[in-house]
C-alpha cells in the first residue's frame, strides 16, 4: 500500500505549524518540563540505592552534578512509581494530540473515554513495559557482572526497537480506530506491514531531525564526563534547553506519524491478519 513520505512530512509540518500544533507544542513543553522532574529524581534515587559504585563519578557530587538541579529526594519506590505514573499521563497527552491533529472526520471511534482507558492500559503497559525492560541491565549489572549487564542491554536496545517499530501506528490505532484490545494491535501491525520499507525510510528522517533537539542533551552529558575539556553553559541551561527542543520535534514526529497512519488505513482494507 501506498505510503508518500514527502506528503507525510508537509503535512505534518503544516500541522505543527497550525493553531493546534502551537497548543500541542506548549502542553508537551509543560509535561517534558514537569516530566523531567520524575525522570530526574528517579535517575538520583537509583544512584543514591546502588551507592558510590552505581553513580557516576565523584560520589554524591558527581550525582548531582549529572542529574541537574531538576531532581526530588524521594525514596527509589516512590521516584519509581512517579514515572509510571508520568508515562502513564503521557499516554493521555499523546491520545488528545492525535485526535487533533487528525480532524473528527479521521476518528472512527465515538466513545473518547473508552479509548482513552485503552491508551492507558495497552499504550501505557507497552511504554512501562520497555521502560522495565531498559532497567533490567542496570539491575543484571549491579546483581551479577558488568559483562552481563552489557549483554542484557544490548538486547534490551535491540527488542525495545524492534517493538517501537512494528507498532509506531498503536497510539494512532487506539485513537483514531475502533475494536477491542487485540484487535487494536493487530491492526496496527496491519497497518505497518501496509507500508514497512516506507515507514522505516519516514522514521530515519524523523531520527534525524531528532537529532537536532539532542544537541543540549549531549552536550549536558559531555559537561559532565568532561567537566575541564569542554567550555559549555550550566548544565541546568542545557538541559532546559534540550527540553525546549524536544517539544516542537515530538509534536512534528506526532504530526508525521498520525498523517501516515490516516494514508495507509485510507489505502489499506480493515482486514488485520
Amino acid at each position: 500500500m501506498a505510503l508518500q513520505i514527502g506528503d507525510a512530512l508537509r503535512n505534518g509540518l503544516d500541522d505543527l505549524l497550525s493553531e493546534n500544533g502551537v497548543l500541542v507544542t506548549g502542553v508537551f513543553l509543560l509535561f517534558s518540563l514537569a516530566n523531567q522532574f520524575a525522570s530526574a529524581s528517579f535517575t538520583r534515587a537509583l544512584f543514591d540505592s546502588f551507592g558510590p559504585s552505581g553513580g557516576p563519578p565523584g560520589g554524591g557530587a558527581g550525582v548531582a552534578s549529572f542529574v541537574g538541579p531538576f531532581s526530588l529526594d524521594l525514596a527509589l519506590p516512590v521516584a519509581a512509581v512517579l514515572v509510571v505514573v508520568f508515562m502513564l499521563v503521557g499516554q493521555l497527552v499523546r491520545f488528545w494530540a492525535i485526535r487533533l491533529f487528525a480532524g473528527p472526520d479521521e476518528i472512527r471511534s465515538d466513545d473518547a473515554r473508552e479509548r482513552a482507558v485503552m491508551a492507558v492500559v495497552l499504550g501505557g503497559g507497552v511504554a512501562v513495559g520497555l521502560f522495565a525492560l531498559s532497567m533490567s541491565s542496570n539491575v543484571l549489572g549491579q546483581a551479577f557482572s558488568p559483562v552481563l549487564a552489557g549483554i542484557a542491554g544490548l538486547a534490551a536496545g535491540i527488542l525495545s526497537l524492534v517493538l517501537n517499530v512494528v507498532l509506531v501506528y498503536l497510539r494512532q490505532a487506539i485513537a483514531l480506530n475502533d475494536g477491542g484490545y487485540v484487535d487494536t494491535v493487530k491492526h496496527s501491525l496491519a497497518r505497518f506491514l501496509d507500508a514497512p520499507a516506507q515507514i522505516l525510510v519516514l522514521l530515519f528522517l524523523l531520527f534525524l531531525v531528532g537529532l537536532l533537539a539532542a544537541i543540549p542533551a549531549i552536550a549536558s552529558v559531555l559537561s559532565v564526563v568532561f567537566p575541564q575539556a569542554i567550555d559549555l553553559p550550566s548544565r541546568s541551561l542545557l538541559q532546559v534547553a534540550s527540553i525546549v527542543l524536544q517539544a516542537p520535534v515530538t509534536a512534528f514526529n506526532l504530526a508525521v506519524i498520525t498523517d501516515a497512519y490516516v494514508q495507509v488505513r485510507a489505502d489499506g482494507s480493515d482486514e488485520t491478519f
